[in-house]
């Protein structure tokens, strides 16, 4: 429902298909043993008729109770004549046309590129849908605003990425040596500060020619004799040591998580690992990005977007995923009202606990979405919902 590769089933069953309705229990796994996200899909037999399935309707159903409470062939035949989104204590049901599925799931190119249904369809929250037709004109894909990259593939960790002790021992020179963010752990707050990394990267685009009584190049010897330049990520490089000199982001989107999203905010700039997405963007835009990426409103874009796993309730979302997600428009945050940096420097940043950081951010996005309390709070409850019903499940 929510990969990518999953678009070409997608298509098959909205044009072939009657995709009577997709089932999801949000209370409780519906299969023990499954480690990933499941659903219960009803669907009719193929029609070879050209397109016969784009006349159905499809009926996406979130129990909030377990299966078996809702036993009852009265929620069923609610289920089956509903025509408009219903929401009841047993469960959410969403009723859509599988032409309107197709439509939306298409590109500008006519192409069908797929859609995430589970997260609009089966999870999202009534305020969700609010938000989009009241900001319609202040949200934007975050890449038309902005430039995503996967964060830094070295091939061997163990080789680029060294600690403080690693440093010292070969005496690296300070020029082939660049401030890391290895992990989220090592990321107190939102605002890096290179100076506290416990990391930093090996970074040498010089030939080795050009290396001659340098200690990198004594290192780069030692890597050769670990075999690190026959790894199949390194070997197929020009000169296997250099993981290449990117554009150094200052953004950094945290791609998997637990509760919360965090986008890291390093002023001078900083490279981080692939568990990172860099997010480029004009340097005066910068922070306004920062602000919108940190807010609660788009913790709701991607706890509806992310792919959960079920062991352990983790949440991962891919670069492209990240690229289409919506988010205010960094444009409309005006950095002398509300704008502080020293925010960020909030180590409190749990989003099922608002800090008076988050919530200072919050409001300044909140005031260009023109939210009235009401909807504010239906933002905050609607992301800890989602957040604790996916931990939740994650231990059923």
């Amino acid at each position: 429902l929510d990969v990518g590769y999953g678009k070409n089933l997608q298509e098959f069953l909205l044009k072939q298909c009657h995709l009577k309705m997709v089932l999801e229990n949000s209370a409780k796994r519906s299969f023990a043993s499954a480690d990933i996200n499941t659903v219960i899909c009803l669907i009719s037999a193929p029609d070879k008729s050209h397109h016969a399935g784009l006349r159905h309707m499809t009926q996406f159903v979130n129990f909030t109770e377990a299966f078996e409470a809702i036993l009852d062939p009265i929620i069923f035949y609610e289920i089956e004549i509903a025509s408009e989104r219903v929401r009841t204590p047993e469960h959410r049901i969403y009723p859509i046309l599988q032409k309107s599925l197709l439509d939306t799931g298409t590109d500008d190119k006519a192409k069908y590129a797929g859609d995430k249904w589970g997260g609009k369809y089966l999870r999202a929250p009534d305020i969700y849908w609010h938000l989009l037709e009241k900001g319609q004109e202040k949200l934007v894909r975050l890449g038309d605003a902005a430039v995503i990259r996967f964060g830094i593939k070295t091939g061997a960790d163990k080789f680029f990425v060294l600690n403080s002790e690693n440093v010292a021992e070969w005496q690296i020179e300070s020029e082939f040596l660049q401030p890391f963010i290895a992990s989220p752990r090592d990321a107190k707050s939102v605002l890096i500060s290179p100076a506290h990394l416990r990391y930093q990267i090996f970074m040498c685009p010089e030939e080795k020619n050009a290396l001659a009584g340098t200690a990198a190049l004594e290192y780069i010897k030692w890597g050769e004799a670990q075999k690190f330049h026959q790894r199949p990520s390194t070997k197929h490089r020009r000169r296997w040591y250099d993981v290449g000199q990117p554009t150094i982001p200052r953004l950094n989107f945290q791609r998997n998580l637990s509760s919360t999203a965090r986008t890291l905010y390093a002023p001078d700039g900083c490279y981080a690992t692939a568990k990172f997405a860099e997010v480029h963007i004009q340097a005066a835009l910068t922070l306004p990005l920062c602000f919108s990426l940190n807010s609660t409103v788009f913790q709701l874009m991607v706890n509806l977007t992310g792919y959960a796993n079920l062991g352990g309730g983790a949440l991962s979302i891919s670069v492209s995923d990240l690229a289409n997600l919506l988010c205010v428009n960094p444009n409309l945050v005006d950095v002398k009202r509300g704008v502080d940096a020293s925010l960020l420097a909030s180590e409190e940043w749990d989003v099922l606990s608002p800090s008076p950081a988050r919530i200072a951010i919050d409001n300044v996005i909140f005031d260009i979405l023109e939210l009235t309390q009401g909807e504010r709070d239906g933002v905050y409850e609607a992301v800890t919902n989602l957040v604790e019903t996916r931990l939740k499940k994650a231990r059923s």
